[in-house]
């Protein structure tokens, strides 16, 4: 019975895809990322080890992204931060195993990929294209660099659909977090995420906006009088430990 059942699921996930993809090419896209990202996310770890086994899945999304057709840039937001995330995956596969996406030259500034049809590196894809496009502080809890530091990546794709909803769970869980928000209570310090500084301008152009933005998404307010601190950023894989 088990090995039906097993059919059965798969028929329904090769059904499903069908349709989508008779609906909209791209939908099949967005569908195949959120598989992905089920199959290989576990409380935020990618387990490389296991798509390095067995890559299809991952090269097939490659080449989506390559040949993804933008229809209306600003509706495809959701396109460009899933086109991120797995580029970001497809490197650390490629030299893993690496302890560090920051041990693999030109990680960010020199390997370039085709996304949707134009050559970019993941500096040239996050820099000069979805932060002046969109201008949503949000995505920088959206976008994750494979590195402990990097806000949480979750075992789900983004959607059209879904993607304002996620990008808002994502800040919050973020601001909430007491190892990404450190507040110390006794210093009246908080200590935060580096991300904050090397984006700065996105938040705000001082520390009360910086604190601004950060009491939006937590449940617990810091006091506007706490001096802002940042700690040191923890570039180690977010690898899954076997």
């Amino acid at each position: 019975m088990k090995i039906y059942r097993i059919l059965a699921i798969a028929l329904v996930m090769i059904v499903g895809a069908c349709q989508l993809n008779a609906h909209n090419p791209n939908d099949l896209f967005y569908f195949e990322v959120d598989q992905f990202f089920k199959k290989y996310v576990d409380n935020g770890k990618v387990d490389y080890a296991s798509i390095k086994e067995d890559p299809a899945l991952l090269d097939k999304l490659v080449e989506d992204i390559a040949a993804f057709e933008l229809h209306d840039i600003r509706l495809d937001f959701p396109f460009y931060v899933n086109a991120y995330n797995i580029l970001v995956i497809k490197q650390v596969v490629d030299h893993y195993l690496i302890s560090s996406p920051m041990g693999v030259t030109g990680f960010f500034d020199q390997t370039t990929f085709k996304v949707a049809g134009k050559e970019m590196t993941l500096n040239d894809l996050e820099n000069k294209v979805i932060r002046p496009t969109y201008q949503d502080a949000r995505i920088h809890f959206a976008l994750v660099c494979a590195a402990i530091s990097c806000p949480k990546l979750y075992a789900e794709g983004f959607k059209p659909e879904n993607f304002n909803r996620m990008l808002s769970r994502n800040t919050t869980e973020a601001m909430n977090d007491p190892t990404f928000i450190r507040v110390k209570a006794d210093e009246k310090l908080v200590e935060i995420s580096k991300i904050f500084e090397w984006y700065k301008e996105d938040f705000g152009e001082s520390d009360f906006d910086l604190i601004n933005f950060i009491n939006r998404y937590r449940k617990e307010a810091i006091p506007k009088d706490y001096s802002v601190g940042y700690y040191e950023y923890d570039w180690k894989l977010n690898g899954k430990m076997k």
